[in-house]
This record gives structure tokens, sequence and C-alpha cells, in this order.
């Protein structure tokens, strides 16, 4: 049996250390090139500012700026007429203070109702609905029968204004589940 060349053949390369300080020369070179000629640019231009003549200079008098706005916007001043009636209204049954009320919304005949999930076995609703009672909200378990058989859904809620149905959704949410929002006319 041959024994094998256990050396590695040499590159005859140069190595890559030399080709990086290279072309950080290179580099360094173009750059400062470009620099000494944005250098004359920059004092040609100030020469040029040097050697205009002083006549073209405005006189003193007129360096002033005119400020003509403050004419523009009292001639295009649009008057707004008092209010008839300067007294609050307050609704009947409502009382005048400096807290700030709850926003109250129209009262409808619909509640909103949040179906957290359903499932086939009944064990595991009841599951999910221990632990989002302890998540303290209102939830049932409600058995519904169709064509596939029966489906034990999760439901929390009635809620009957948008800002509770939110904060449930949220709580969900942590919990991570995604509700249906199911609208259902109000009971009772």
């Amino acid at each position: 049996m041959a024994r094998r060349n256990t050396r590695r053949q040499q590159s005859t390369g140069k190595p890559a250390w030399v080709w990086f300080v290279l072309g950080s020369f290179v580099g360094g070179f173009a750059v400062f090139v470009f620099l000494l000629n944005d250098l004359k640019t920059a004092q040609t231009q100030a020469v040029k500012r040097a050697e205009k003549p002083v006549a073209q200079q405005p006189a003193a008098g007129e360096s002033k700026p005119r400020f003509d706005f403050y004419k523009l916007l009292e001639e295009n001043e649009v008057k707004v007429p008092e209010p008839k009636n300067q007294q609050v209204r307050v609704r009947d049954g409502e009382q005048k203070s400096s807290e700030t009320p709850e926003r109250v919304e129209p009262k409808s005949d619909l509640v909103y109702i949040l179906q957290a999930a359903s499932f086939r076995d009944k064990d595991e609703a009841e599951r999910l609905r221990a632990q989002l009672m302890l998540a303290n909200l209102d939830v049932k378990v409600e058995s519904a029968t169709d064509s596939r058989g029966t489906w034990h859904r999760v439901l929390v809620g009635p809620y009957t204004n948008r800002s509770k149905m939110a904060a449930a959704r949220g709580v969900l949410a942590e919990h991570r589940l995604m509700p249906l929002v199911l609208k259902r006319p109000a009971q009772g």
C-alpha cells in the first residue's frame, strides 16, 4: 500500500493579509485624491466670492428684509361670530361634575358574545372554561348538534357594549385564543 502524501501543497499566491494591506493603501490614496479635489474647488469658490466688487452689495438701508405677511394675514383674517348661547347644555338626569363622564353607548337590543373555541370532547371544553373563569371572565359551555356531530362551544359573555367585549377579547388573546364575535338579540 502506498503512503499518501500528508503534506499540503503550498499555495504559490500571496497571503490574504498582503491583499488586505494593498487594498487599504489603494483605497486610502483614492480618498486622499478626492478630498484634495474638494479642497481645491472650495478654495476657488472662496476666491471668486472675495473678488466680487463691493458695488454689487446692497446699501446699508436696503439690507433689512421686508416682511409683508403681517399685512397679508390681517387682510385675510376671518372673523368668527360669538356663539349665541354660551351656557353649557346638560342632559336631563345628568349633573355637572369635574370628573369626565363615561362614554354612554346607545342602548340596543343586541348583545355581544365571544366564542373562544369549540370542541368535540366535552372535557376539553370544560377545561378551557375553568382556565377562562380563573381569568375572571363570564364563561359557559353550550352544546350544539349538527350533521357532523355534537360540538361543545366555549362562550364568553354576554357583553352589552363594545368596550367590555374588547377587554374580554384582550384577555382571550393573552391565552392565545382568537375568538369569534357573535351578535345575538338580548333576552329579557
